[in-house]
């Protein structure tokens, strides 16, 4: 390899004079006569004004008189300086790996507070029932019981509303370490509550703490990630709150209410001192004038390697284009910013509209009440299972398939699940023995309508939210959208049960099919794809359509 490399310079200098002859005798130095034969050789053809070189490769045409400016026998250099790049190739792919290894152990930390947001989501469905148990001091009520489940979501809105403040004000790394004091907080009103009233406190501080974690984290993640693999750490925000719900259903089986709040309490100190050393997002530091910070986070996360000053220049640019000062409501008249805002909002209704919380909180009950063979206990762990497994896919999907693609197969085939369920809920009504025969279609039903959610609806409007908002605006759309999120949640939860009694069960499943219909529609005709582009290309979609000239 250094004798290619002492060939290449000696090529380069004796190509740099203007001695024709200097150059043919090195040729016929360096190849062989038989590497000559069978290249059929580098012949050099003199004529009074020009030289031309001739190779296999290519051929090439020079002015004797602008020798020293051009580039002389470039196909012969070019073949030989192949051997240099084929020589680096090893060492880019490992320092390739070794820099993106850093983005994903980073996104891996922030992911632990979906995770405590997971176990904070599904504590009381756990929690309530141990409650019920005689060795417990305090005996909810079934009122009480739904309003420990629900205060979460209360708590969420409060948080959500100010999420996006926080992540503006404190930064988004700063806003989720930060967030743990009052989570910690939080979790210990409800493990040494003496009465409803002090778990009905932490729950609502708790579920605060949550409101933040769902508007920072998404964030966070479509800010460190490069184009490629934006889709895949955006949607893995789901996935990382469904492992939580899992972890939350496995330990509320061997720990007391009490022990499993504390276990809450130090899953989100573990995520606040593993997030320390990680980066702030370089997109906030740019905005708030840290260049240097913003440059230095762009290396540790995508390594020396990467261009971090062209990075700044374009994050410096996007920043610069938009309007200075604090968010004034007369902006959001502009279609960037009111659009990919009202679509926001759309996707959050959707998630939730969808009936998913309903199913999710009351599939023991689900089944129960559809009088289905299989245990109800049993088949909330296959939920949860079939639940983690298809928000995997999901992630991995997510650059691949593309976001619309992902929904619309969500959206069609949680209504058709719904649909199915909700037929099999009114033939069982009348006539209770095709249950005997049919007594799985629940479980069928369920598992696909909670894969499909977690294929598509679950994880893409998260990271939609993010990507849709130019930076400026950003902070504000997904605090609002989250918000509304829990809001819809918390309708969702405490109407169902009213809903049941009102249009039985095959009516409310209905219901929640016809909004996934409508899903269809709003994301095909009105949601961009976003994968691969970054902030511009998307805004150029709300831009108002120019009228071409015939």
């Amino acid at each position: 390899m250094e004798e290619i490399h002492r060939d290449v310079k000696k090529l380069r200098s004796a190509s740099a004079t203007s001695s024709t002859s200097s150059v043919t005798e090195y040729v016929n130095e360096v190849f062989t006569e038989s590497e000559l034969e069978l290249s059929r050789g580098v012949s050099i053809h003199v004529t009074e004004d020009t030289q031309y070189v001739k190779n296999p490769l290519s051929n090439i045409l020079y002015d004797e008189k602008e020798t020293k400016e051009k580039k002389n026998l470039d196909n012969v250099v070019d073949f030989m300086h192949d051997s240099e790049e084929f020589e680096s190739t090893d060492n880019s792919i490992l320092t390739g790996v070794k820099n993106i290894r850093k983005m994903y152990i980073t996104a891996l930390v922030v992911l632990m507070f979906a995770i405590c947001m997971g176990i904070t989501a599904t504590y009381s469905a756990t929690a309530t029932m141990d409650m019920k148990k005689p060795h417990s001091s305090i005996h909810p009520d079934s009122d009480q019981v739904t309003w420990i489940g629900s205060l979460m979501a209360v708590g969420a809105l409060i948080g959500g509303t100010a999420g996006g403040y926080f992540t503006n004000s404190l930064g988004r790394k700063g806003a989720l370490v930060l967030n743990t004091v009052p989570f910690v907080v939080g979790w210990m009103f409800v493990a040494y509550a003496s009465s409803t009233g002090m778990i009905y406190l932490g729950r609502v501080v708790t579920g605060f703490c949550c409101g933040i974690i769902s508007v920072a984290t998404p964030m966070y993640l479509v800010e460190i990630a490069t184009p490629d693999v934006r889709g895949l750490l955006g949607a893995s925000f789901q996935l990382f709150v469904v492992i939580g719900v899992l972890i939350v259903s496995f330990l509320g089986s061997q720990l007391t209410w009490r022990y499993l709040a504390v276990s809450g309490g130090v899953a989100s100190l573990v995520a606040a001192f593993l997030m320390i050393p990680m980066p702030e997002s370089p997109k906030w530091l740019m905005a708030q004038k840290r260049r240097g910070e913003a440059k230095n986070a762009i290396i540790f996360l995508q390594g020396k390697s990467h261009d971090a000053e062209d990075e700044c220049l374009k994050m410096e640019e996007e920043i610069q284009s938009q309007p200075k000062g604090s968010v004034q409501f007369q902006e959001f008249k502009a279609p960037t910013i009111y659009k990919p805002f009202i679509l926001s909002i759309m996707l959050m209704f959707f998630q939730q509209f969808s009936g998913v919380n309903a199913v999710l909180f009351y599939t023991a009950e689900i089944f129960k009440s559809a009088h289905s063979s299989l245990d109800p206990i049993e088949a909330t762990i296959y939920v949860s299972i079939v639940q983690v497994i298809a928000t995997l896919i999901s992630s991995l999907l997510m650059d691949k398939a593309g976001r619309k693609a992902l929904l619309l197969f969500s959206g069609a085939c949680m209504a058709i699940s719904l649909i199915i369920f909700g037929a099999f809920d009114l033939a069982r009504t009348q006539n209770p023995s095709i249950v005997d025969n049919y007594g799985w279609v629940p479980l069928v039903c369920l598992m696909s309508f909670i894969a499909a959610f977690s294929l598509g609806f679950g994880p893409t409007p998260w990271l939609m939210v993010a990507e849709m908002t130019p930076v400026r605006f950003r902070g504000i759309v997904s605090g609002i959208a989250t918000a509304l999120n829990w809001t819809f949640v918390f309708i969702i939860t405490k109407s169902f049960k009213a809903e049941e009694e009102a249009m039985h069960g095959y009516g409310v499943y209905w219901m929640y099919s016809a909004f996934c219909i409508a899903s269809l529609f709003i994301t095909y005709f009105f949601l961009p794809e976003t994968k691969g582009k970054n902030v511009d290309e998307i805004l150029e979609f709300f831009e108002p359509k120019k009228l071409e000239k015939s």
